[in-house]
């Protein structure tokens, strides 16, 4: 018996240390196991990070003020800003971040519009696809007199004056119903056509459906926002564009097709320096 007792008693005192060890040794295998798993994302996480960089060094006259709040984002992006207006701590009223962003935008559309209806008129009027008598100059083109050149619409010039405010009027409220409350548009009854007003994304940016996006571009993330900067991009050169004509009207007298073909014929004696050295040209 005293035999039997002392060999359950070693097998309890052998076991105990057993356990023991193995206690000790569980701790140390979930840390390791725990590590691996750590060392495992951590290149993927710098992956990441690497390849949206955001420095100064690669980007347009940013600054670290503006680099707090552009993060890339918006399109276009590039860090410029360097009067801090889309800067969030200093929104108020229509200057906010989200207000001058869309409001850009909208300016760049009708910026590229512009430029096309000022060129493709007189294009079309020198190749002879329309008659000459319709191919005017954008600065005589639907005004009242004294700049009207006297072309006899199919209504006088303050008819068409007054049709387009109240028309625009129109659009721009619908507009602005739809900045304000994305997705109304194709809730208010127009006639039958609420559905093509649907704004599918809830931004009244790019509000897509039938109407503002027929061709059903940008099905990928990453193709919507190849778009969206390349819209951005050329809506910006379209506003420089826009200022260059305005200008360009005021010191030559006429318009940018002319002003083309005419640097094109003599490179010499019409260019910038001549034009501003010989500025006094009016309409």
């Amino acid at each position: 018996m005293a035999t039997m007792r002392a060999a359950m008693l070693g097998r309890k005192v052998a076991a105990a240390p057993a356990a023991a060890r193995s206690a000790r040794a569980a701790p140390v295998a979930a840390p390791r196991r725990a590590a691996c798993k750590a060392a495992d994302k951590e290149p993927a996480e710098e992956t990441a990070v690497a390849t949206v960089d955001r420095s100064k060094d690669t980007l347009w006259f940013a600054s670290d003020q503006s680099l707090s709040y552009l993060d890339g984002t918006l399109a276009g992006d590039y860090g410029f800003d360097p009067l801090g207006l889309s800067d969030p701590e200093g929104a108020g009223g229509f200057i906010s971040p989200q207000w001058i962003s869309y409001a850009e935008l909208i300016h760049a559309r009708f910026a590229m519009l512009g430029v096309a209806g000022v060129a493709t008129p007189e294009l079309l009027g020198r190749w002879g696809i329309i008659p000459e008598s319709t191919a005017l100059p954008w600065y005589e083109s639907g005004v009242i007199e004294p700049l009207s050149a006297g072309f006899d619409y199919w209504a006088d010039p303050y008819t068409l004056f007054f049709g387009q405010v109240v028309l625009m009027g129109f659009a721009e409220f619908r507009r602005w119903g739809d900045y304000d409350n994305p997705g109304s548009l194709s809730k208010q009854w127009f006639l039958g056509m609420e559905p093509i007003f649907a704004n599918e994304n809830g931004d009244s940016k790019y509000p897509g459906g039938p109407m503002f996006n027929m061709f059903s571009l940008g099905q990928t993330e990453e193709g919507l926002k190849t778009l969206k900067d390349k819209e951005i991009s050329n809506g910006r050169l379209a506003m420089m564009a826009m200022l260059g004509v305005f200008v360009q009207s005021f010191v030559t007298g006429t318009t940018p097709v002319t002003n083309l073909i005419d640097h094109l014929s003599d490179p010499m004696h019409n260019n910038i320096l001549v034009s501003f050295g010989n500025i006094g040209g009016s309409f």
